[in-house]
């Protein structure tokens, strides 16, 4: 909104703007368990895990498309009554059956997709199961460090070699069948080679007493805490030898931030926010009233034109049409929800207010602050509120007068 329509939405009577009822309306996609974990079958033998796919929201959404991920092993079997096309309602479930049935002993993977219409269009349901034999337990290994941590390292530089040591503390020689990096920042990690006879290599086998060696390096992709896993198979292990990887990356420059302040209407109970320099000097100055007054609450974005961490999104910003949506602004960094809310009638886009990043399963990384939603139904649309907090212990007293938590929609810089 700009100085003049907040003064004249003001009008002084400031008309800002929150989703109404219907704008809440969405399908969401539930998966009972969307990783399935066999762990150790018997080569011959088989297990069976089933997961339940349910549409968790208010709305009804379709498959798009339903199929085996193409990296399947041959050993799964996938029987499921979710399909193509089809449509659930809210409420409504499918079904994914999975047997695994190993035939050869090691570790495979598979994955079957659900992609559909809803705001988290790409989702998998994935299994993982190892098949072993009466050589399983045979021998065992002892990782040197105990744990990968590189700490901090500039986004796009490589940090290492860091050397991990895989010992044979066990009774038997194992002889390695995988030897992998996987996890939620795999790519952000490679092994190679040394060149040296002790370097561990697939099919040669690692004696009791004795062991090899892999030399570990990190380059971060982006920003934020970078974990992954490095995954060793054998047949004569009694199961897979993980060892955890750790490292942070870092922005090779930190991008200038700017204060997002917070400003409260105490007459009507709205909640306004702004990195705008001018808006804030604006209402400082009375533009708006006597009412309007700064909560003290603020947080730091990235300015909307100005170099940002590459995983920072526009932060969208409405408000609600005057006597039609309701009086609060709203802010969004989703892409699919500013969308979404630009073709609502009740509702006028104002532009972008800021850069933010996005919470990775509802939550920030370490180091960035969280800030949350809370929504206030009102008897009419014209009546509900949108607040954003940075403080956790303001949302079970404003939860007890009627808020609801929505949870955390941005992470900002600390």
């Amino acid at each position: 909104m700009t100085l003049v329509s907040l003064a004249r939405a003001c009008g002084f009577a400031l008309a800002v703007t929150s989703l109404t009822l219907d704008a809440h309306a969405a399908g969401r996609i539930c998966t009972s368990a969307d990783t399935l974990l066999f762990g150790n079958v018997a080569v011959g033998a088989s297990a069976t895990q089933v997961s339940t796919v349910s549409n968790c929201g208010n709305a009804p959404w379709s498959f798009t498309g339903v199929s085996v991920h193409s990296a399947t092993g041959p050993d799964y079997h996938v029987d499921t009554t979710c399909s193509t096309g089809q449509t659930l309602a809210s409420g409504e479930a499918c079904t994914v059956s999975v047997t695994f049935a190993p035939r050869v002993v090691g570790q495979t993977s598979g994955g079957l997709w659900l992609h559909n219409t809803t705001t988290t269009p790409d989702q998998i349901v994935t299994f993982y199961g190892r098949g072993v034999d009466a050589e399983a337990g045979s021998a065992q290994i002892a990782f040197s460090p105990p744990t990968v941590d590189f700490g901090a390292q500039t986004q796009g530089t490589q940090a290492g070699p860091l050397t991990v040591s895989l010992s044979n503390v066990g009774s038997a020689p194992f002889t390695p069948s995988a030897l992998v990096i996987n996890g939620p920042a795999a790519y952000d990690y490679s092994a190679l080679s040394s060149g040296d006879a002790s370097d561990c290599r697939l099919g040669a086998p690692v004696a009791p007493g004795s062991s090899c060696s892999m030399n570990l390096y990190f380059a971060p992709r982006t920003t934020g805490e970078r974990d992954a896993n490095l995954v060793i198979d054998a047949p004569q292990l009694a199961s897979l030898a993980i060892l955890g990887i750790a490292g942070v990356g870092v922005p090779s420059v930190a991008p200038a931030t700017v204060p997002v302040i917070e400003f409260h209407d105490a007459v009507d109970g709205q909640y306004f926010l702004t990195a705008d320099a001018a808006e804030v000097a604006f209402i400082d100055g009375g533009g708006l009233g006597a009412a309007w007054s700064r909560t003290g609450m603020q947080f730091r974005a990235w300015p909307r034109d100005a170099a940002a961490p590459s995983a920072a999104l526009a932060v969208c910003r409405f408000f609600g049409v005057p006597g039609v949506g309701p009086d609060s602004h709203f802010y969004t960094a989703n892409a699919d929800e500013c969308a979404k809310v630009k073709d609502d009638p009740h509702w006028t886009y104002e532009g972008i207010a800021w850069q933010a990043l996005l919470p990775i399963a509802g939550q920030c990384a370490s180091g960035l602050t969280t800030v949350q939603r809370l929504w206030l139904p009102g008897a009419d649309p014209t009546a509900s509120r949108h607040r954003y907090v940075t403080d956790a212990s303001l949302v079970p007293a404003m939860q007890a007068v009627g808020w609801q938590l929505e949870g955390p929609v941005f992470c900002a810089p600390g």
